[in-house]
């Protein structure tokens, strides 16, 4: 289950990772690093590392970004 009735939906997977995937956009960049990642959704209110844990698997599972340490890569 993606997105459960009892959760915030701002913090779910699918909303922390559309962030992710907007902040690759913006930056311009084919990497980012988990660092700037984690900076730029402080900014957004989400600090838990849980949420942006999630948000990287869900985008690694359905194949739109790789990891290579520290780097994240959008395919």
């Amino acid at each position: 289950m993606l997105v459960s009735k009892d959760e915030n939906i701002k913090t779910s997977a699918v909303y922390v990772g559309s962030l992710v995937l907007q902040q690759l956009k913006e930056t311009n960049k084919d990497k980012i690093t988990i660092f700037e990642i984690a900076e730029n959704l402080q900014t957004k209110n989400i600090i838990s590392y849980r949420h942006i844990v999630f948000a990287l698997m869900f985008l690694y599972s359905c194949k739109i970004i790789d990891f290579k340490e520290p780097y994240i890569y959008k395919i």
